[in-house]
Order: structure tokens, then C-alpha cells, then sequence
């Protein structure tokens, strides 16, 4: 009964030390999904799948700018067994609702940036190779879980991922990208 009792105060403080004070950076690095939409005027939808890494600099409880990096990959897309891979570099704020004793903290962002594109899918740039980079942005967020200080889980983060390659129409693609993966928090504020 102590033993629990000692575990549960330990806890408690540890949360209202989590509270008082937060690291300044964080690196994280991610899992990455995204459904996806190649050809316009319909949806020849499929999924492509990779990972994101990110830096974020914490300027205070509730602010931060990120920088990710990140990469997703299809291959054998419909019926063309053409592949794609689609490479972001995106950056921007992302804004944290925190609340004293709590682990779970959701947070919104947007980031914009430009988003490459390679492989056969990938649209024909001014020079004929099949690469193309464009703008790009993601408006969305998750909800973290601070397992200790230093160490969060991204249970889930949820963006509309938007990116202006040529496709003979609108040159406007509606993605859904979603990530998980952990963070790594340090130094001081």
C-alpha cells in the first residue's frame, strides 16, 4: 500500500513539474500516412506511406515554430504500375493548449512550404525530367501525451495536406495526411 501510495505522490509531482517548466526544443520523428489524389477531376485515389522528421523551438507554454521535413512513398499506383514519392519541406507555428495536470496536450498548426514530387507519376517539370516541386501546406493537429519530461507520444496528428502540382485542370490536390510517432524534448527556457 506505501508502495503505491509513494508511486502515485511520485506522479503527481512529476506532473506539476511538467507543468512549471518546459523544454525549449524538441525533435520528433514520425510515422506518415497519406490518401492521396493523382489524376483531376475525379478521385484515383490511393495511399502512400513514410515518415517526417521535425524541430520544433518552444517560445513559451503555448507557442512554438517548427521546421519537418518528411517523405512518402506509393508504388504500383491503379493500373498504371507507376510509382511516386512525394518529399515536403514545410515550416511554420503551431499552437499548444495546455492545462496544469494533464498529459494529454492537443495542438493546432500550419505549415507551408514546398512539396517535391518523383517517379513516374511524378508531373514532367519545365526541363522533361518526371520531377516537380511546388507549393505546398498542411493546416491541421493532434494531441501529444508527455510520458515524462523529455519524452512524448504523438498519438495522432491529423492535416489537410494541400499541394499545386500540374495535373491539366486545376492544378490543386486534396490530401489527408495523417502521423504518429515521439518526441524527444531539451534544453531550458
Amino acid at each position: 500500500m506505501r508502495s503505491l501510495l509513494a508511486l502515485l505522490l511520485l506522479s503527481i509531482a512529476s506532473v506539476n513539474l511538467m507543468a512549471q517548466t518546459q523544454p525549449s526544443n524538441e525533435i520528433a520523428l514520425d510515422y506518415t500516412y497519406v490518401h492521396t489524389n493523382a489524376p483531376p477531376g475525379g478521385c484515383g485515389c490511393f495511399s502512400m506511406n513514410g515518415g517526417s522528421g521535425s524541430y520544433a523551438y518552444h517560445f513559451g507554454p503555448q507557442f512554438a515554430a517548427v521546421i519537418e521535413v518528411g517523405a512518402v512513398h506509393a508504388s504500383k499506383i491503379d493500373a498504371t504500375g507507376l510509382d511516386l514519392t512525394l518529399t515536403s519541406y514545410l515550416g511554420g507555428p503551431r499552437f499548444y493548449y495546455r492545462r496544469p495536470h494533464t498529459r494529454f496536450v492537443p495542438y493546432g498548426q500550419i505549415l507551408l512550404g514546398a512539396v517535391r514530387a518523383t517517379g513516374g507519376l511524378a508531373p514532367a517539370n519545365s526541363g522533361g525530367s518526371s520531377s516537380s516541386t511546388v507549393f505546398g501546406s498542411t493546416l491541421g493537429g493532434g494531441v501529444e501525451f508527455n510520458l515524462s519530461r523529455a519524452i512524448t507520444l504523438r498519438v495522432a496528428q491529423i492535416d489537410y495536406f494541400v499541394t499545386t502540382f500540374d495535373n491539366k485542370a486545376d492544378d490543386h490536390q486534396n490530401n489527408l495526411r495523417i502521423s504518429a510517432g515521439a518526441a524527444y524534448h531539451f534544453g531550458k527556457r
